[in-house]
């Protein structure tokens, strides 16, 4: 059994690059003033040229501003990124893409060509996955080490970013984030000279000081960590902060050097050199972020999951809790394919995402645990940690999670102010998954498990939402959520809608005729118009 077809989220979305009035439903609270930015795929075929997987699709902005007077407008723009102005001209991608290959570029000689097997820049700048605001500036990204600046203003397209010269990373997460200081962590991998993972800081702005035009020339490499595996890495798309350490999870989603370095050659997209490992095990990775030290304690878990998104990390009793989501295989990417999307919808096979809580205790000397000894102390938790030993592995921990709340709902958010904090609640969406929160915006009370959620209708799947605090909240969930809603009946309008997020009852919603691009991640900035 499935869904039905998602075909109308494959159709290439229109350009609307001035502002567009909007009527609006309903009371948008005064105090909530500012622009939500969003990005995703938005343009699927050239010609008679069609990309093979969603993600590949052309980069296109979207863009609702709501005035102080309660106005809200909207437009979208493409990208113009080498990747999107290449395929107009040509009617091929010329850059690899995540699940289509790149095809030779018709204005560069055969050697040029010859020589691009071996050249990295040759991989796709269409940074489609994420919207973020560094200090001051404001970029989308992909997961690739090209960046895009853009005026948040217009959606204009700046200038391209190059970590790979800054940084030395062949691919770098999506989701960058800002500690309380104002300091940017993020992961890489780099594999020019072994498979490594590459955790960038970039410092905040001097007291004082106002926007830098280029912050990512403060880019510096904290340190390089060498993969488990000789001769690939793990595929690393979000990662977790506390106060003291940085957590990500090395999971059995392999990137192969060989086929990478190979692809041009071989006609490979940058999904077909990338593999999945069931019998391998999980590790979690915890180092210092102040000094860069990696913790020697080695920490495995039976449970064999992908995971795309972390939630939340924060430390309690000398332990980390880490909340993240899982799926039990990576197969969410598989469904993304445009024929299995225009054909199949979204398969019902039970692998829905779920909020996973995992305990690491933060130990100096392993000799001092008493081996088989449940090492979790954190109250109402459920999780496991026992020190263990085998052959393969040594003296370890072995991690088990906690479960909490329905399943089917990833791209958690939450308020900002408890990030790296003990929190109370977890908003997400169900997206296109088939579980308990399909097509709505959920909502988890992670202490109790306790789950709410909010559906425009049967046929609307709601987007990823952004939680903006009350300016006088008292309370953690004391706000709002902002997001979209994209119907997949003729009769119905996609809209911004704006939820409160302690009740999840709607406050206010507006419509628009036109079709919106695709939606992965975004920002809202405040004030700003």
């Amino acid at each position: 059994m499935s869904s039905p077809t998602l075909e109308q989220f494959t159709l290439n979305a229109i350009e609307h690059p001035d502002p567009i009035p909007v009527r609006v439903e309903g009371k948008i609270p005064e105090w909530l003033k500012g622009s939500l930015i969003r990005v995703g795929p938005g343009k699927f075929e050239e010609g008679d040229f069609r990309f093979n997987h969603w993600q590949d699709g052309m980069a296109i902005m979207v863009k609702f501003v709501i005035y102080p007077n309660g106005e809200v407008t909207f437009r979208q723009r493409y990208l113009q990124s080498d990747a999107f102005r290449k395929l107009r001209s040509t009617k091929r991608p010329v850059y690899t893409e995540f699940g289509t290959r790149s095809y030779p570029d018709p204005s560069k000689n055969i050697f040029s060509r010859m020589l691009q097997s071996f050249d990295m820049s040759s991989v796709t700048d269409n940074a489609s996955s994420n919207v973020l605001v560094l200090n001051g500036e404001v970029f989308v990204t992909s997961e690739t080490f090209f960046l895009r600046r853009i005026d948040p203003a217009t959606l204009e397209t700046r200038e391209k970013i190059d970590l790979h010269k800054l940084t030395g990373v062949n691919f770098i997460s999506s989701h960058p984030v800002t500690d309380h200081d104002g300091t940017t962590y993020n992961i890489g991998t780099s594999f020019s000279t072994g498979p490594k993972y590459v955790v960038v800081r970039v410092p905040p702005l001097a007291d004082g000081k106002g926007a830098c035009s280029d912050p990512w020339s403060d880019a510096r490499v904290l340190t390089t960590i060498s993969s488990s595996w000789k001769a690939s890495m793990s595929y690393v798309h979000s990662f977790s902060v506390s106060d003291r350490y940085l957590v990500f999870v090395e999971q059995p989603y392999l990137i192969s050097i060989l086929k990478l370095a190979t692809s041009q050659a071989k006609g490979r997209s940058l999904a077909q050199c990338i593999d999945w490992h069931p019998q391998e095990r999980i590790r979690f990775i915890v180092l210092n972020k102040h000094t860069g030290e990696v913790l020697s304690t080695k920490y495995y878990t039976q449970e064999i999951f992908f995971v795309l998104h972390h939630v939340n990390c924060y430390e309690i009793k000398n332990q980390l809790v880490v909340d993240l989501i899982a799926y039990s295989s990576p197969d969410i990417i598989n469904n993304l394919y445009l024929d299995n999307m225009k054909t199949q919808g979204y398969p019902c096979d039970g692998d829905f995402a779920r909020l996973r809580r995992f305990v690491l205790p933060i130990v100096s000397e392993m000799e001092n645990l008493e081996c088989n000894k449940e090492l979790v102390e954190v109250p109402g938790c459920s999780a496991s940690a026992i020190r263990t030993y085998d052959n393969q592995f040594g003296d370890f921990i072995s991690l088990e999670s906690q479960v909490i709340g329905q399943d089917g709902i990833d791209m958690p958010i939450l308020n900002p102010a408890f990030r790296s904090k003990p929190y109370r609640y977890m908003w997400g969406c169900g997206g296109w998954e088939q579980g308990y929160f399909k097509g709505a915006v959920g909502k988890v009370d992670v202490e109790t498990g306790e789950c709410w959620k909010w559906h425009a209708s049967a046929d609307t799947i709601s987007t990823e939402a952004l939680f903006i605090a009350h300016p006088e909240a008292r309370d953690e969930d004391d706000g709002v959520l902002i997001f979209n809603t994209v119907s997949t009946h003729p009769d119905e309008r996609n809209a911004l809608v704006v939820l409160d997020a302690k009740t999840m009852q709607p406050l206010a919603r507006a419509e628009i005729d036109q079709q919106l691009g695709g939606s992965l991640h975004g920002t809202f900035l405040p004030n700003k118009f």
